[in-house]
C-alpha cells in the first residue's frame, strides 16, 4: 500500500469533505476520490457513503485515527533509521499531560543525566491513551498516576512496575477567591468550582473519594469544566474556582500564597507516580534500575 494514503485519510477525517481535503493535499477532487477508493480496497471495506447529497466517514475511521497516526510516525521512523544507519536507539515515554507538566521533565533530567547520550521521544495524552500506546507496545515507558487506596492498573506479570514518587490531589483556590476564606479556612456562600469531565480519570477520583458532594454540600457549583489540570490551576490562580489539582503542580503557587490549599476542609487524594515497562524490554529495565 501507498502509505501516502494514510495521509489522505487523516486529512479527509479532518477536513470532514472530498473537495476540501484534495484541496490540502493539492489533487483534483476525482483524483482524491480514487486514492480513499484504493484505500478501501486495500482494507476491503467500504469507508465512505457516497450519497448523492452528501459524504458519510465510516466510523472505523474516526476510531482508529490515533492508530493511523502512530502508524505513519512509526513508518517515518523505520526510514530515518534504515537511512542512516542506526537501530533505533531511542526511548520512547508515554505519560499523562498532568504529568508532563512537571514530574516527567525532573525524571527525564535524572534519566539524561545517567545517560547524556540517550535520545527520548515524549509522547503525552489522556490516560486511557496512554494506556493502550503502551499496551500496543509503541512506548517503552509508561508514566502514569496511580490513585492510593484504589486497585492497581491490572498488567499481568509481564510488565514490572516501579514508583518514582508519590503526589496528591489537592483542591485549591486563587485570585479573590481566597480572600473569601472564613475563619475557619471555609468559602462563605455560594462559591464557583472548576471541574473536570465526568468520564476523566480526575474526575472518577473526586468523586469516589466523596470531594465533589462535599463541595456541594458547603455551596460550590460547577463554573468552568476543564479535562487539562494545567489550564484549572491557571483558572483557580485566577480565581475562577475551587480546583483539585496535584500538590506538585501547585506547591510554588501554594507557598508563594497565589493559592490556599483547601485540603484541611475538604481532604487530598493519594496518588503514585508509578513507571512501567515490558519484563521483555532489556533497555527499559536497565533505565529504570539505574534511575
Amino acid at each position: 500500500m501507498d502509505t501516502r494514503l494514510l495521509d489522505d485519510v487523516l486529512t479527509l477525517l479532518e477536513e470532514g469533505s472530498l473537495s476540501r481535503a484534495a484541496a490540502r493535499r493539492n489533487v483534483t477532487q476525482p483524483a482524491f476520490s480514487r486514492r480513499i477508493r484504493s484505500f478501501e480496497d486495500w482494507v476491503g471495506i467500504p469507508l465512505l457513503d457516497r450519497d448523492a447529497n452528501r459524504i458519510g466517514l465510516h466510523p472505523a475511521l474516526a476510531a482508529n485515527a490515533a492508530e493511523i497516526r502512530a502508524t505513519l510516525q512509526r513508518i517515518e521512523g523505520l526510514r530515518a533509521r534504515l537511512r542512516d544507519g542506526t537501530t533505533g536507539g531511542r526511548l520512547v515515554l508515554v505519560t499523562q499531560h498532568a504529568l508532563a507538566a512537571r514530574i516527567t521533565p525532573d525524571a527525564l533530567a535524572a534519566l539524561h543525566r545517567l545517560e547524556p547520550d540517550l535520545t527520548t521521544r515524549l509522547r503525552t495524552m489522556n490516560r486511557e491513551d496512554c494506556l493502550s500506546f503502551f499496551v500496543r507496545g509503541d512506548a517503552d515507558i509508561l508514566m502514569i498516576y496511580e490513585a492510593r487506596g484504589f486497585p492497581p492498573l491490572p498488567f499481568d506479570d509481564t510488565i514490572v512496575r516501579r514508583t518514582w514518587m508519590r503526589d496528591t490531589l489537592v483542591p485549591v483556590c486563587g485570585g479573590a477567591l481566597r480572600h473569601r476564606l472564613g475563619p475557619d479556612g471555609r468559602l462563605a456562600g455560594p462559591f464557583p468550582v472548576i471541574a473536570y469531565p465526568p468520564d476523566s480519570h480526575f474526575a472518577r477520583l473526586v468523586q469516589r473519594h466523596g470531594a465533589e458532594a462535599a463541595l456541594a454540600d458547603h455551596g460550590g457549583r460547577v463554573a468552568v469544566e476543564t479535562a487539562f489540570s494545567v489550564a484549572a490551576l491557571r483558572l483557580a490562580e485566577a480565581g475562577l474556582g475551587v480546583a483539585w489539582v496535584p500538590h506538585s503542580m501547585c506547591v510554588a503557587q501554594i507557598a508563594s500564597g497565589d493559592l490556599v490549599n483547601l485540603s484541611a476542609i475538604y481532604g487530598q487524594i493519594g496518588l503514585d507516580v508509578s513507571l512501567f515497562h515490558a519484563d521483555g524490554n532489556a533497555e527499559a529495565r536497565r533505565l529504570l534500575a539505574r534511575l
